[in-house]
């Protein structure tokens, strides 16, 4: 089971939409300074607590790749999308990410599927 911290810009039914299928996932809204903490420290907190950041934000992808920072990652590339059909998307595309998840540092999420761009 992967452990996850759900950037802002994305719902906080996302965190228990992974909890309720087994998953430690807590959004940055259940830390202190919630959605004012900048991405570094998002960052910070994921790799403390061995977490996937989980977001729609490409300064991630570029922080992750430029200097591993945060250490793992699950970029979501969707576009804008209702609440309805990312959590359908994420159970449309599950075992996918659980097998990514359980082999990759970083990994994207579109419509398509799962891409995976390095390996662990």
């Amino acid at each position: 089971m992967g452990s996850f911290l759900v950037d802002q810009q994305l719902p906080y039914a996302l965190a228990h939409h992974l909890v309720s299928r087994g998953h430690d996932a807590k959004h940055v809204k259940d830390y202190p300074g919630g959605t004012t903490l900048p991405d570094a420290q998002i960052a910070n907190i994921a790799d403390a607590e061995q977490r996937i950041v989980v977001t729609k934000d490409e300064d991630f992808r570029v922080s992750h790749l430029l200097s591993g920072r945060p250490a793992r990652l699950l970029h979501i590339t969707c576009g804008n999308i209702s609440t309805r059909d990312l959590l359908a998307l994420v159970d449309e595309h599950y075992a996918s990410i659980q097998m990514a998840i359980s082999q990759f540092n970083y990994i994207e999420l579109d419509r398509p599927g799962v891409i995976i761009h390095d390996p662990s």
